[in-house]
């Protein structure tokens, strides 16, 4: 994948991560506005407001959007998860390649004239940056690749 595919594809998670935090939040409402409204009905009851038969089926009513709601939270929490681990796993590999591309860098100038032992000590420090974080990469990349062939089977 190329930088500009990777950058392209980070923009697209984070566009549709909004696009789910929006959702959650109109969920939120909706749920705190069905408990309200279940927490409210009793009262209109117990004072005659409502007529007993048509009070219970709004509370049925109440309930089942309620449910509803809560499950489809649920759903989105899980496709909010599948998405930040991505997300994640995108970051490591961009700072994995801008890595790779400094630490090119500075061989190459290590090989053109004397460096000092910060360069040294830099390449050193990259060297590690790009071993841990591949591995990191490796295992998000590895464990999205076993959830979706285990929900396969």
């Amino acid at each position: 994948m190329s930088l500009s595919q990777l950058q392209q594809a980070m923009a697209n998670i984070r566009m549709g991560l909004a696009e789910i935090q929006n959702k959650e939040s109109q969920l939120d409402s909706m749920i705190k506005q069905f408990r309200t409204q279940l927490h409210r009905l009793p009262r209109q009851i117990v004072y005659g407001q409502l007529p007993l038969d048509a009070s219970l089926s709004s509370m049925g009513e109440i309930e089942e959007r309620l449910n509803d709601t809560i499950v489809t939270k649920e759903r989105l929490l899980k496709i909010k998860k599948a998405a930040t681990d991505e997300l994640r796993a995108l970051e490591s590999v961009k700072l994995v390649d801008e890595a790779k591309s400094n630490l090119i860098s500075l061989k190459e100038n290590v090989a053109t004239s004397n460096a000092d032992i910060k360069t040294h000590e830099e390449i050193q420090r990259l060297e590690q940056f790009i071993a841990e974080h591949s591995k990191l990469a490796e295992i998000a990349i590895t464990e999205r690749y076993q959830e979706r062939q285990s929900d396969i089977i």
